[in-house]
């Protein structure tokens, strides 16, 4: 977590562009941005989820969660695959590093000058996925660390869904973390 983001966050390195606009999109332009958001990070948590097979089921249950685990691995390889085929022609940004909460974001800027003021991140979160999400907001200005500096992005006109699910995105990506930590072997 950093002090810089609102609430939970989480760090990744993941495709991110950054384009300048003069002004935030509205009404139905927005409306369709987020709505095209909302699918991402929806498919992003249904590729994520893990169902696993218990032993509390009937004969028959157990092969019905048995034959639907076949099927969603089948649905996995083919989103993979055209993943594996859009990366090929190349329309993916390079990977940056970011730190991602509900409320924005910080990416590591580079050699790039990035000016405070709106813009559109888009934001390849899923490794599963091929789509970015397309996030309005604001340059808010730049911080220096050890890493670097980073570019300080607040989320603007975000749909009440579109927040809530990026909630559950970070806190999946921050309990895996904590997880990761607990089961780590101490030294």
């Amino acid at each position: 977590m950093t002090e810089t983001l609102d609430g939970v966050s989480y760090a990744d390195s993941v495709p991110l562009s950054f384009e300048r606009v003069a002004a935030l999109p509205e009404g139905a332009a927005l409306a369709a941005m987020l709505l095209e958001d909302q699918q991402v990070l929806v498919a992003d948590a249904s590729l994520d989820e893990q169902r696993p097979i218990t032993d509390k089921k009937t004969d028959e249950e157990h092969e019905l969660a048995q034959d639907l685990q076949r099927l969603e691995y089948k649905v996995n390889v083919l989103i993979q695959l055209v993943a594996r085929l859009i990366d090929q022609g190349g329309d993916r940004p390079p990977a940056c590093n970011i730190r991602l909460s509900s409320s924005g974001l910080e990416w590591l800027a580079g050699g790039d000058e990035v000016l405070p003021g709106p813009g559109i991140v888009r934001l390849f979160v899923s490794r599963h996925f091929p789509q970015p999400l397309a996030l309005p907001g604001r340059v808010l200005g730049t911080r220096r660390d050890a890493d670097g500096r980073w570019v300080r992005f607040a989320f603007e006109g975000l749909s009440l869904p579109v927040t809530e699910l990026l909630e559950r995105l970070v806190f999946r990506h921050h309990r895996r973390l904590v997880a990761g930590t607990r089961s780590a072997p101490r030294s």
